[in-house]
């Protein structure tokens, strides 16, 4: 999953729409999704900040309300994993009033 997941990253910083569309259809409403795919959802926001904006809204949307469903340690680990996707927002260059 960490060799498919870093190919998805790469081919993302290209095409990341299209890689994004494929990867919202394995994250199901309602069902916590394979940690692989949150992962990758983390490694594809830190190597592109700016093109994974419009779709936070799905993703969160989507996994906020599972947040209390994660029981198991692996799955509540994996999901601060994301939390690594964070660190570039602070060091991104400002925009110009």
């Amino acid at each position: 999953q960490e060799a498919a997941g870093a190919l998805l990253v790469e081919l993302g910083r290209r095409f990341l729409a299209r890689v994004m569309e494929e990867l919202l259809r394995l994250f199901p409403p309602g069902a916590l999704p394979q940690p692989g795919l949150v992962r990758t959802f983390a490694d594809l926001a830190a190597a592109n900040v700016f093109g994974m904006v419009p779709f936070l809204s799905s993703i969160l949307g989507t996994l906020l309300p599972l947040l209390a469903t994660a029981r198991a340690d692996s799955m509540k680990c994996t999901l601060c994993y994301g939390k690594r996707a964070q660190k570039p927002l602070k060091h991104s260059p400002k925009t110009p009033k």
